[in-house]
């Protein structure tokens, strides 16, 4: 039936079949994998190298203000600063002091040997400590004027004022105050906390000197050696010297006065305990001498008891006897309970040759089983030998048996006899014990005496010796000189510095600006943000002001401008998106309006036109309708009317002036365009326009977000093509729209970016879809063929 002669009353019967219809084709995208959930696709929003070096480009401008702000006032900053000198002196440490002659048990070598790198932190400490900068600020007068008025080193504090708010006068200050004054109470208060008394002004300004000072010293030890720099910082290079070398003179002497002070401290110790001991140890002796002569002890020595010593004798004899004992009863255990395996019978040379002769017997019977039966008179005799081998074997192990008892009972005997020993000079030894207690308690007590004596007087002759020949183990390698330059500020260092710190901050601040601004403007991220194929990208067309042709007719006024290349693109790869080609019945939405997706309808439109094809571009937003103005034909009539009467299709179909181009306007604004989106009359739409012999629909849809036009419409048409606008809309909205779209069983066949910047497009972009012959003219017409 022709398309003319489709009256109003098909539509009866036709209604019923839509929704079934419907659900066929969503179940059928389900199974075929048309439509996937969203969630099978994970948004990869991490930027890569490729996005850096893009938001670099983009914001180069900002990167390079921001640097040069940055070094300029690192340069401004080290001109006004004041120069600072600093002079240096190099000391050697070694472990411990060089002496001529080396003691033993040297208490300082050990610790120093023992953790070297705890000596040299613990020099280095040193270095940095109070008194040693107290006594170096002494020495040069730092902390006073100089004559000519100058401050020595900058360092001295001068005494402060008393505190404004404290009274001198001690009556004053129990004066009750007013209720009126609970300000200036609190202010009162505040003072007297934060600042020091008067009779403490002059410490508190000794306290700023010294950690004046010690804020110039810097000590810097020289790796992988037993070097230490000591550095001094002023703003006078002279005086920077001085301070230097004052400081290491200081700390070598302080260090040799600790060291004397302590061998001072030791001697004096040693006499005081020498004395002690030598009265103790005189002692001890005199009353070991008279216990001696008391019992008749003529030696003093470790074998005063003969009985003690024949006592250890028969009591080591006693244990290795019940050590044989034992092991013989152990063995005889082991043989009667498995004789084929235990020790005794394995190591029994004689069983071993006797079970070396069954074997080969065996083994001759064995082979010459193969040949004759048991029966035969050889094999019986074999049979015979073996068992008079088994037979000798077991004679041997009872014959190993008897002689391992006779072992075990000679040894139990002769364990009985040492007992019966042992007992018999027991009695004797604890007799003789009584007496030799009192004498080795005698006897210790004067050995640990003399030999505590001896040691305190071996160290006391030492220290002696040692406070001679002391030489100090910190020694100058390199005095500090007067600096010919400044130090600091370095201008190159501050410039680095302002560079990385320009680096940084512009960094910032275009991360800040990305972060801000975080819509798709680059053809890569189509795929990896949004998981959709890029089929076409869309430059931004630089128009001349006052023009107001519509970008879509430049596709067909101008076939060879950078825009219908594009578009022409994106018709390619629809036409490969799928095995039967492009999609004969297409919907084109957005997220937001004002992304393109009207110009694209009308684009696309016109290049399947040009290719003889028979196109129907349908104005399906009924919303805000564009397409009739791009044409420039009224919109009385269109797809609401369509919807909301009985009217036929084809009659509203308006040819255009683009050759197989048809328009379906969007008609009136309707009070319910999704209501009449879910009627029968779009499905009969497009079954008639298959009769009317058109070969593709276009339907430019409503957009996604806050709608719900365009998923109805995918729903019918099945083939969804989404536009997006580059660096327009937020990903997160685009998100949503396409999450709804996969949650309705529909995955766009893939996506096209539209005002793409010049800078965010592909290499050599321009130069491609500008690719002509030389002296060719691009819109040259045909020649006709003869």
């Amino acid at each position: 039936m022709a398309a003319s002669e489709i009256s109003r009353d098909d539509t009866s019967g036709f209604a019923p079949t839509i929704s079934n219809e419907l659900a066929v084709r969503q179940s059928y995208q389900l199974q075929t994998g048309l439509a996937r959930p969203e969630e099978e696709h994970v948004a990869d929003d991490s930027l890569t190298l490729t996005d850096i070096g893009r938001i670099i480009l983009k914001h180069k401008w900002t990167l390079l203000v921001v640097i040069a702000l940055a070094c300029t006032a690192a340069v401004v900053r080290t001109l006004l600063s004041t120069p600072i000198y600093r002079s240096t002196v190099i000391l050697q440490i070694d472990r411990a002091s060089p002496r001529v002659v080396r003691f033993e048990n040297d208490p300082e070598q050990e610790r120093l040997g023992s953790d070297d790198a705890i000596a040299m932190r613990t020099q280095q400490e040193l270095l940095k400590s109070r008194s040693l900068a107290e006594r170096v600020i002494d020495e040069l007068r730092l902390d006073r004027s100089t004559p000519s008025g100058d401050k020595a080193l900058d360092l001295s504090v001068s005494t402060a004022p008393v505190a404004a708010g404290d009274s001198a006068d001690p009556a004053a200050e129990q004066q009750p105050e007013e209720k009126g004054d609970y300000l200036d109470r609190l202010i009162n208060g505040y003072r007297k906390m934060t600042s020091p008394s008067v009779d403490k002004v002059e410490v508190l300004g000794r306290e700023s000197v010294v950690r004046r000072f010690l804020d110039a010293l810097t000590i810097e030890p020289v790796r992988s050696s037993r070097l230490v720099k000591v550095h001094v910082d002023n703003t006078d290079p002279k005086l920077a010297a001085r301070i230097a070398n004052s400081t290491v003179q200081a700390f070598i002497a302080m260090g040799m006065e600790r060291r004397l002070e302590a061998t001072s401290y030791a001697k004096s110790f040693l006499e005081d305990q020498i004395k002690q001991v030598k009265a103790k140890l005189e002692d001890s002796e005199r009353r070991l001498n008279a216990y001696a002569q008391s019992n008749q002890i003529l030696t003093i020595d470790d074998k005063t008891s003969a009985v003690g010593m024949t006592y250890t004798d028969f009591a080591a004899a006693l244990a290795k006897a019940e050590q044989e004992r034992i092991r013989a009863e152990t063995v005889l255990a082991e043989v009667k309970r498995n004789p084929e395996a235990s020790t005794a019978v394995v190591e029994n040379k004689t069983i071993q040759t006797f079970k070396e002769r069954r074997a080969k017997l065996m083994i001759d019977y064995q082979e010459n089983l193969r040949i004759f039966k048991p029966d035969y008179p050889k094999m019986i005799q074999l049979k015979a030998q073996i068992t008079e081998m088994d037979s000798q074997i077991k004679e041997e192990i009872t014959n190993v048996v008897g002689s391992l008892s006779a072992s075990r009972d000679a040894a139990a005997k002769q364990e009985e006899v040492l007992k019966a020993r042992v007992n018999e000079t027991l009695n004797q030894v604890l007799t003789k014990q009584g007496q030799s207690i009192d004498l080795n308690l005698l006897k210790r007590e004067v050995d640990t005496n003399r030999q505590l004596y001896d040691n305190l007087l071996q160290r006391f002759k030492e220290l002696g010796v040692s406070a001679n020949i002391m030489s100090n183990n910190v020694s100058v390698v390199d005095a500090a000189e007067p600096s010919l330059f400044p130090y600091k500020p370095n201008l190159l260092v501050n410039l680095l510095i302002g560079l990385v710190a320009g680096v940084l901050l512009g960094a910032a601040i275009v991360i800040g600006l990305e972060v801000v601004d975080d819509s798709i403007k680059y053809p890569d991220e189509v795929e990896r943000v949004l998981g959709l194929p890029l089929m076409g990208i869309i430059p931004k067309l630089n128009r001349k002001r006052g023009s107001t042709t519509p970008v879509a007719m430049e596709v067909h006024e101008d076939p060879r401008s950078t825009v219908a290349e594009a578009y022409r693109s994106v018709r390619t790869a629809l036409q490969f998106s799928t095995p039967e080609g492009a999609p004969k019945r297409l919907v084109i939405t957005s997220t937001t309006r004002n992304e393109g997706k009207s110009t694209t309808s009308l684009s696309l439109a016109i290049n399947f036109a040009q290719m003889g094809q028979r196109v129907l571009l349908i104005d399906a937003d009924m919303r805000n309708p564009t397409i009739h103005k791009f044409l420039g034909i009224p919109n009385d009539f269109g797809l609401s009317n369509l919807l909301s009467s009985d009217n036929r299709g084809d009659k509203m179909i308006t040819p255009t002036v683009i050759p197989n181009l048809s328009v379906l306007t969007a008609g009136p604004i309707p009070p319910n365009p999704v209501d009449l989106l879910t009627g029968p009359k779009l499905l009969l739409l497009l079954n008639i326009t298959a009769a009317l012999g058109i070969d593709y629909v276009i339907v430019d849809a409503p957009p996604m977000l806050g709608l719900a036009d365009a998923v109805v419409l995918g729903n019918q048409l099945q083939n969804v093509l989404y536009v997006v606008r580059a660096g327009s809309t937020r990903r997160a909205q685009i998100k949503s729209a396409l999450r709804r779209l996969r949650q309705a069983g529909l995955v766009p066949r893939g996506a096209v970016l539209t005002q793409t910047l010049q800078h965010a497009l592909p290499q050599d972009y321009e130069s491609y879809y500008g690719y002509t012959a030389e002296g060719a003219t691009p819109n040259a017409a045909l020649p006709r063929a003869r």
